[in-house]
């Protein structure tokens, strides 16, 4: 579902700015249009606020109005085309200093998606994959409006959108990028009798007995120039997706209502003085638009001239830095406010829902229909006040509810909610066992994969021990790199914590096996070093009233860590502390004593045999 302000000022300040370098000017784009004047001194202040957003009728108007300004064929195009050029987007241009390729760009396309429009998803169905026959690169992107918007009413977005991605490599100094669009969802009888930009040509588009018709805008006679398929899905990158592959409708066919295979195929190309209305081979009212980019490889002499141009870096680092901080805030700040705009909303329709209710009955009786409006009033106030603590109450509970999830299982923290415990609120000193695991040869692995191939292996990993951790009721302190540290006996107190550490890292060695396969096929072993140790640690909430972690310190801590940097990859090595405790349910191999700073005496330690 889409918000009412659904368009990013980002866009209209591309617009402007695109208008400005055309006729000189962009003040008039704004005439007539209604803003926050409480806020700002103009509209030309506000819609130029790249953190603002606005509604789509606003941006509709603004976007007809730039090109009866400019008078161009082409100008929805041309307008996304000139971002990068002309660098309107604002502070989104400074991501480009973290993006080595277009590659980069392409692949982020549905996250800045997100920070320009709340009237479609797009999702990155074939990541930059480069043909060597053809010497170019290729992505495939798909574009699924919001189930309350209608795709036609956004005619003029579509042109807009290709031209911003054809964009998008001559940053890097490159030919722009070639977009094919291979399927859209556009209902022809929509698009071509209602969309301004169709209605001077008097199409009377109509589509009936699987045969779509139209008056040809150059003789007057109707003529079929489309025909019903069924559209055939393709394998991409392990999922199902139409890109323009089709059948015959069969005799035999039966229609089903909803049917998304069912489209409409375009056989015979339209043109009126010089525009294409319609192109043979276009297909309409697929479930989704289909966007084919195709683009040229960035040369290390393009490389080095995006280096020169971009400098040292230092202001645009710190832009980025605020950028990033600024999108945090306003997204957040819109979704708050959305949230609170639809419950609102909701109650107000139940209110008013009562309201007229009673009107209607106490219509004919004056003083009866006085004593139930006070009556009414009464109930809203106090309505009011028990919302009121409601919210708050929910607020509190949720916020309880996400500090407790960082750290534990599902389970744990439904427990802990349940017995209304607070997380750490005072330090204490508790009898625990400590885990620390780390990947062994890490930074090789960093240094010869790609930044995707290492974050998909990553995250496989962690969620795996994620899940093991939990299976074992052990908080998850911190994941810092490719390391976890993990402890047992806090917030939920329990006798066997060192038995249960010892079993989850077994299991996690175990899944760590069963994973070496996969981290294989990328030229690397899997293994995972882990130290054990139990002993007395303090617990709690560390920092300030800004910020606080929930974390344990003392000499037993850097045992365990200790110990874990010691530990070859698949080895799991515990101290004499932990041994005492389990002996009973392992064996286990002696290996020495480890020398640990602060601690006067090594550390007997011992290799678990798993």
């Amino acid at each position: 579902m889409s918000r009412p302000d659904c368009i990013s000022n980002r866009n209209i300040r591309i617009i402007a700015t695109y208008v400005k370098t055309r006729v000189g000017n962009h003040e008039s784009l704004f005439e007539g249009l209604s803003y926050p004047r409480d806020q700002y001194l103009s509209a030309e202040d506000f819609f130029l606020n790249e953190d603002e957003w606005t509604t789509y009728d606003n941006y509709e108007r603004i976007f007809r109005k730039g090109k009866e300004l400019v008078d161009e064929p082409d100008f929805f195009f041309n307008c996304g085309a000139s971002s990068a050029g002309l660098r309107s987007w604002g502070r989104f241009h400074y991501f480009v200093g973290v993006f080595a390729s277009p590659n980069d760009g392409f692949m982020r396309i549905p996250f800045f998606n997100k920070n320009f429009d709340d009237t479609k998803e797009i999702e990155v169905i074939l990541p930059p994959t480069y043909n060597h026959r053809s010497r170019e690169f290729r992505t495939i992107l798909k574009v699924q409006f919001h189930s309350d918007i209608d795709p036609n009413s956004d005619y003029i977005g579509d042109p807009y959108l290709r031209g911003m991605l054809s964009s998008i490599p001559t940053i890097w100094g490159l030919a722009p990028a070639t977009v094919r669009q291979t399927v859209t969802a556009y209902n022809p009888e929509i698009l071509f009798n209602q969309e301004p930009e169709f209605a001077k040509y008097r199409l009377d588009v109509k589509v009936e007995n699987d045969i779509m018709t139209l008056r040809d805008p150059n003789k007057g006679q109707r003529i079929q120039v489309g025909k019903k398929i069924l559209l055939d899905p393709e394998q991409v990158n392990g999922k199902e997706i139409y890109l323009g592959k089709y059948n015959k409708i069969p005799l035999d066919y039966q229609p089903v209502h909803g049917d998304q295979r069912e489209a409409i195929l375009i056989t015979e190309t339209i043109k009126f003085d010089d525009r294409i209305l319609l192109r043979a081979g276009e297909i309409f009212m697929a479930p989704y638009f289909v966007l084919d980019v195709s683009y040229d490889k960035v040369s290390a002499f393009h490389r080095m001239s995006q280096v020169w141009r971009r400098g040292d870096g230092k202001d645009s680092g710190q832009e980025l830095i605020e950028t990033i901080n600024q999108l945090r805030r306003s997204m957040s700040a819109k979704n708050e406010a959305y949230l609170v705009l639809e419950k609102t909303n909701a109650e107000l329709i139940e209110a008013k829902a009562r309201l007229d209710k009673h009107n209607r009955e106490l219509e004919s009786r004056v003083e009866l229909r006085t004593s139930e409006l006070r009556k009414t009033q009464q109930d809203l106030l106090r309505l009011n006040r028990d919302l009121e603590t409601k919210v708050k109450e929910q607020i509190t509970q949720l916020e309880r509810y996400n500090e407790l999830r960082r750290y534990l299982s599902p389970k744990l923290t439904e427990k802990i909610l349940a017995s209304d415990h607070a997380l750490g609120i005072e330090p204490q000193r508790k009898m625990m066992t400590v885990v620390f695991t780390d990947i062994r040869g890490f930074s090789s692995l960093t240094d010869s994969l790609e930044p995707e191939e290492l974050f998909y292996l990553l995250n496989r990993y962690f969620s795996e021990m994620i899940k093991i951790i939990h299976l074992y009721d052990g908080t998850v302190n911190k994941i810092v790199g490719d390391g976890l540290l993990i402890f047992f006996g806090d917030p939920i107190p329990m006798e066997d914590h060192a038995e249960r550490a010892l079993r989850m890292s077994i299991d996690m060695q175990k899944k760590a096996e069963d994973l070496s396969d996969e981290w294989g096929q990328y030229g690397h072993e899997l293994g995972v070093g882990i130290g054990i140790n139990s002993g007395f640690v303090t617990v709690g909430n560390v920092g300030s009233d800004a910020y606080r972690d929930y974390t344990i310190i003392g000499n037993q801590v850097n045992v365990a860590a200790r110990l874990e940097t010691s530990a070859k990859a698949g080895q799991i090595l515990i101290s004499q502390r932990t041994y005492s405790l389990v002996k009973e349910v392992i064996k286990v191999e002696e290996i020495g004593g480890v020398k640990v700073k602060g601690i006067h005496n090594p550390i007997k330690t011992y290799s678990v045999l798993w």
